[in-house]
């Protein structure tokens, strides 16, 4: 898997970290630690997660989406956004994820850095920053607005699933909702949050992807065709 160096951003006593595979301006730091203390919004609904990602203009790479890491389930109801280091950071696997998932032939956003700040010893916030995908929906959306295009790009949504599938990589929240189709009709795999490599056998993985998939477009009522033809198409593939 490709690595990453985290280096110490130069904003400051703010004590944000910020890792990367490339070096970036004091200046550019600075404005990245600003957007970073911002607080995200809500999501408009389930399958698009917890929290929205905002948008920031930055040098290079032109528009970038900032990630806050917030818990789900039982927890997040008593702590929504701190975690315990015991290794890396969240966004830090996660960056690192992407980096690898991108050179076996998975269309996934491009990382472009992370950032974590810690409270105490142990105890930290975390951020992921990746480029854009403009003009992008969830496939979720896409099924119910403009199915016939939700279809077309089936296909090409179960070749990705297959291409996880024959790597060992287990992508623990595989659903409609993170498939992003871009104007071009190009699709995305996105959020790779505590994905791990080389756990599971392929049989264990397509399983768990296909009960994962059918679960959501059943729980969230989206069209059918979805589950039929990913089904149909991972178990061939």
């Amino acid at each position: 898997m490709c690595q990453s160096n985290a280096k110490k951003n130069q904003a400051g006593t703010t004590g944000v970290e910020i890792g990367s595979f490339r070096s970036f301006s004091d200046a550019w730091e600075q404005a990245l630690v600003r957007e970073l203390q911002k607080p995200p919004e809500a999501a408009q609904n389930r399958l698009a997660g917890r929290m929205r990602p905002h948008v920031f203009e930055c040098e290079d790479f032109g528009r970038v989406v900032i990630k806050h890491y917030f818990r789900g389930g039982i927890l997040r109801h008593v702590n929504r956004r701190t975690y315990v280091k015991t290794g890396k950071t969240r966004s830090h696997a996660e960056f690192d994820i992407l980096r690898h998932v991108r050179t076996i032939g998975i269309n996934a956003p491009m990382p472009v850095a992370f950032a974590s700040k810690t409270f105490g010893r142990i105890f930290y916030h975390a951020w992921l920053v990746t480029k854009e995908i403009p003009d992008a929906q969830t496939l979720a959306d896409l099924s119910r607005s403009f199915p016939g295009r939700a279809e077309a790009v089936l296909p090409e949504t179960a070749t990705q699933i297959n291409t996880l599938i024959q790597n060992g990589v287990l992508h623990v929240d595989l659903h409609p909702g993170n498939i992003l189709v871009d104007a071009e009709d190009r699709i995305y795999v996105i959020d790779f949050d505590k994905a791990e490599i080389g756990g599971k056998n392929e049989a264990a993985l397509a399983g768990y992807y296909l009960r994962r998939w059918e679960r959501a477009v059943f729980k969230h009522g989206l069209p059918l065709f979805l589950e039929e033809q990913i089904k149909k198409a991972v178990r061939n593939g």
